[in-house]
């Protein structure tokens, strides 16, 4: 079976990294197909949600594989040749929205490829952590960026220049994940109401909200106010009509997300 699987089913992408007897840590063959999966995902104008999740369990993912990356060309020589991991190092602009479905570990280049989604869902039992520095390393897939952004700084620091992980409990706390569930089995669940949460809302306007909000993260508001053009085609998109009448005539609207 593939090490990862990639299904949609009606509007949503489900991608499930599929290799639990090594904590779901990534080789550069998935790293590769994870990118071909970015792009197919982006362009298909029939899914408009996507739900990552990690197989067996035990971890989301626990990042790149040491083991397969020390015995890669350029290993001890400060070059290392590994596939370019897609979203996390923004080769890819993905406007579409997506949740992480977190269970166990979530560490390494897992988390930062959680960082890179915008709703997160986890267990009880989920650790989170960038433990590079313990390693002799740093968090290069945008780790070091994206926690800082996202939480407040001096926690960020503190997981960055302790590598100690925290738990779900405490991600919550501090603003990491959306969501705790007490078992796995209530995950997926979770991640599916979420997502139908968002497609209730029209796909258009999600994206560019998604667009604007990443495009004028941390600019100067005179600048950020000017992205708001980012959001004038929805003005008249044939879903700002149907949206206004159906709102009008107390109906669920019917999204053609154009």
């Amino acid at each position: 079976m593939s090490n990862i699987i990639y299904e949609k089913k009606g509007r949503i992408a489900y991608i499930t990294l599929n290799r639990p007897e090594s904590l779901n840590a990534m080789t550069n063959q998935m790293k590769k197909r994870l990118g071909e999966i970015w792009f197919d995902f982006r362009d298909d104008p029939e899914v408009w949600v996507g739900i990552i999740s990690g197989a067996g369990g035990r971890a989301f993912s626990t990042g790149s594989d040491i083991k397969e990356f020390t015995t890669m060309e350029g290993f001890g020589q400060g070059i290392i040749f590994q596939e370019r991991e897609v979203l996390q190092e923004g080769h890819i602009d993905l406007w579409k929205p997506l949740i992480a479905a977190i269970d166990g570990w979530c560490v390494g280049g897992g988390f930062e490829l959680a960082l890179c989604c915008d709703i997160r869902i986890a267990t009880e039992k989920s650790r989170f952590g960038l433990a590079e520095a313990k390693i002799g390393r740093i968090a290069r897939g945008g780790g070091t960026m994206r926690l800082p952004n996202q939480i407040p700084f001096a926690i960020a620091m503190e997981m960055l220049l302790t590598g100690d992980p925290i738990n779900a409990k405490r991600a919550y706390e501090v603003g990491l994940i959306n969501q705790v569930v007490a078992s796995p089995e209530e995950l997926m669940p979770a991640a599916d109401k979420m997502a139908e949460r968002i497609l209730a809302c029209a796909p258009l306007s999600v994206s560019l909200s998604k667009e604007q909000a990443l495009r004028g993260f941390n600019l100067p508001i005179p600048t950020q106010l000017a992205l708001l053009r980012i959001g004038r085609e929805t003005d008249a998109s044939e879903d700002a009509v149907e949206g206004s009448k159906a709102f009008a005539e107390k109906r669920k609207p019917e999204w053609k997300n154009r």
